[in-house]
């Protein structure tokens, strides 16, 4: 049945969208500041919202199969979803979250991120010297690029 198909979705959603929040929890940040954004029909504005010193931070978030399996272009178009939800909420950065396989619920903080660079620039304030800690996921031709032009 379609409908039990969609409500399994929801609930690999919810549950991903979950551990998200409590990992932001987790770190520190109030139930005020990080929660989960109920739908709101074709203006989605995001899973997960975190009210921070920098501003609305907008993640959206994907559980399951099919997002521990997801191929590169499908998270290129997730990180576009996400950038599109960061607008229709005014937030001042949208956030990919990924769920990994082999990593479950309770350590959502080992998940991907996939960001933007210009906005990880902008969060660090311009410093670059970011922590070495920091691993950003992007291409080979996108490195390339940077070499070229940087």
């Amino acid at each position: 049945f379609p409908s039990h198909d969609m409500n399994k979705a929801k609930a690999i959603g919810t549950r991903a969208e979950t551990a998200v929040r409590n990992y932001l929890l987790s770190q520190g940040y109030t139930e005020l500041q990080a929660r989960r954004n109920v739908l709101s029909g074709s203006e989605d504005q995001g899973d997960v919202w975190l009210e921070c010193s920098k501003g609305l931070v907008v993640f959206e978030v994907k559980g399951g199969n099919m997002a521990k399996n997801a191929s590169y272009e499908q998270c290129l178009k997730w990180l576009d979803e996400a950038e599109r939800e960061r607008k229709h909420a005014r937030g001042s950065f949208g956030f990919l979250v990924t769920q990994r396989a082999g990593v479950g619920y309770p350590r959502a903080g080992e998940w991907w991120a996939y960001a933007n660079l210009a906005d990880l620039v902008q969060l660090s304030n311009g410093s670059v010297r970011l922590d070495h800690d920091v691993v950003v996921r992007l291409t080979l031709a996108e490195l390339v690029r940077l070499i070229q032009n940087g």
